[in-house]
């Protein structure tokens, strides 16, 4: 290992350290990513975790996913959801160490990875190395924290008087338009943005104004997370903690 993030590995490494508690959440990020990507693509699923995104990427048909990270206790959680799948291969990776992965993907898939890099200039690295393993009009979809949406979610939090929700010890999150520029001093296009605005304003702005004992699975969370709701309100990326951005190399 040559980075500065020892204690964030150390802590993935946990065995009981759950990936993300907000199951609707994290299920709404993968549809998110997921209607992105085409058939018979060819994947990586960079920092893929548990591989809770990589089994349903993995069942886009003719896809072929790799899917790799840099914890080994998050690789051997990923390999016993997927023990059963022909078309995926594990690796472990530090990206900013030493590796050998292809150059020839149709999509890369960034997933609440790169904010567990703690420094822009580690972040920046890694994304123009991603993009270089993209074959020519491939797509980075990255679906990262946005320091824009925290400001947003917890301004109208305020109103409200509620706390606002930090950004967890463990992660740096992107400034928008500093991550916007720099892919752009790349040469690298912003297709779209995206985000889950909607689920973010129901669960983590309005529902504890009024409810203090927050469920995760409750009922009015898996209501919050359905397409009508996306429809009907059509935030995007309003007020949304994570974003997702589409580049094109």
């Amino acid at each position: 290992m040559i980075h500065n993030n020892k204690e964030v590995l150390d802590y993935w490494n946990k065995e009981d350290v759950e990936s993300m508690y907000d199951k609707n959440l994290i299920n709404s990020e993968i549809e998110l990513i997921l209607k992105r990507i085409t058939r018979n693509s060819k994947i990586l699923d960079a920092g893929c975790g548990e591989g809770e995104g990589t089994i349903i990427y993995s069942k886009i048909p003719g896809s072929a996913v790799h899917a790799v990270d840099f914890s080994e206790t998050r690789l051997k959680k990923a390999a016993k959801r997927l023990r059963n799948k022909n078309n995926v291969i594990l690796k472990q990776v530090d990206f900013l160490g030493k590796y050998e992965l292809d150059t020839n993907y149709d999509f890369i898939v960034s997933q609440r990875f790169l904010i567990n890099l703690m420094e822009w200039k580690l972040q920046k690295k890694v994304l123009a190395d991603l993009m270089g393993m993209l074959k020519k009009g491939g797509k980075l979809l990255i679906l990262e924290g946005s320091i824009n949406g925290v400001k947003e979610l917890n301004d109208f939090r305020k109103i409200y008087s509620l706390d606002p929700i930090p950004v967890k010890w463990h992660n740096l999150f992107f400034k928008d338009k500093e991550l916007v520029n720099f892919m752009a001093s790349k040469k690298f296009k912003l297709l779209e943005e995206d985000g889950l605005g909607e689920y973010f304003l129901l669960t983590r702005g309005i529902r504890p104004a009024f409810d203090s004992k927050l469920n995760w699975n409750s009922k009015f969370n898996k209501i919050a997370a359905s397409n009508d709701i996306k429809l009907m309100l059509s935030l995007g990326s309003r007020f949304s903690r994570l974003k997702l951005w589409v580049f094109s190399k």
